[in-house]
């Protein structure tokens, strides 16, 4: 499989846009070099975008900042699209250090990444009612995304409701 398509392939496992057969040829014990350096030149590559989001930024804050109140506006504006873009980013490079991590450790181990979806649902609801538990045991405020979050427990997806201008 040439370098580019299975760059391609990593990152759409990270998504979960792949089918089974190419989670299959990811799983072979002979791709699992080859997966990890993938994922670690994604890493490189979301780095890069988190670094020019960051000088784009910059960049529009001082040409916005001699304009004025309307450069006060525009400034404001583009600050959240470059903190929306910024975040998505960031997002994916957890999915992608997550995925990386588990890689490595069928590399040090030899044994494949337990896939049972029904494990890993038990632990991410653990994991929200844990949230939703230590924010109420440190008195902390819930917003808008914590209760988008709680809502999943209900099997609703309220995550659309979140305004982020509200935020």
């Amino acid at each position: 499989m040439p370098d580019e398509f299975f760059a391609r392939l990593v990152a759409d496992d990270v998504k979960n846009r792949v089918t089974a057969q190419q989670r299959k040829e990811l799983m072979l014990e002979e791709n699992w070099d080859r997966w990890k350096r993938g994922l670690l030149s994604l890493l490189d590559n979301l780095e890069d975008q988190i670094e020019n989001i960051q000088i784009d930024a910059q960049a529009d804050a001082v040409r916005y900042e001699g304009m004025g109140r309307a450069g006060k506006r525009l400034a404001d504006e583009a600050a959240r699209a470059y903190d929306m873009r910024e975040t998505k980013v960031q997002r994916f490079r957890l999915h992608v250090e997550r995925r990386l991590s588990q890689v490595e450790s069928m590399l040090k181990t030899g044994q494949p990444i337990d896939e049972n979806p029904w494990e890993t649902v038990e632990f991410y609801r653990r994991a929200i009612i844990m949230h939703r538990n230590m924010l109420n045991d440190y008195d902390l405020e819930d917003t808008a995304i914590d209760r988008a979050l709680w809502a999943t427990l209900d099997n609703r997806w309220d995550f659309d409701r979140v305004d982020p201008l509200s935020l």
